[in-house]
């Protein structure tokens, strides 16, 4: 897929430069992309463990949470 490039980019430059939150961003906004929820959460985690009131940032968690916590309650019953 397109993003496994671009994944991999910002892997290298991250490690490259592990302290740069935005190369953090942009990696999480590519997972987000991708679907992988999981690993975009946790490099958005880690821009938010620093820099607290990145809003952007903030949205981007709030939308996984809510895509995460969806559920049909109406075709099945618990």
């Amino acid at each position: 897929m397109e993003y496994n490039n671009e994944i991999e980019r910002l892997t290298a430059a991250i490690e490259a430069a592990p302290d740069d939150l935005s190369l953090y961003a942009e990696r999480g906004k590519m997972h987000f992309r991708a679907h992988d929820f999981g690993s975009a959460l946790n490099d958005f985690n880690r821009v938010l463990r620093d820099d607290e009131q990145n809003e952007e940032i903030r949205q981007y968690v709030k939308m996984i949470h809510e895509i995460l916590e969806f559920r049909y309650n109406d075709i099945y019953n618990p």
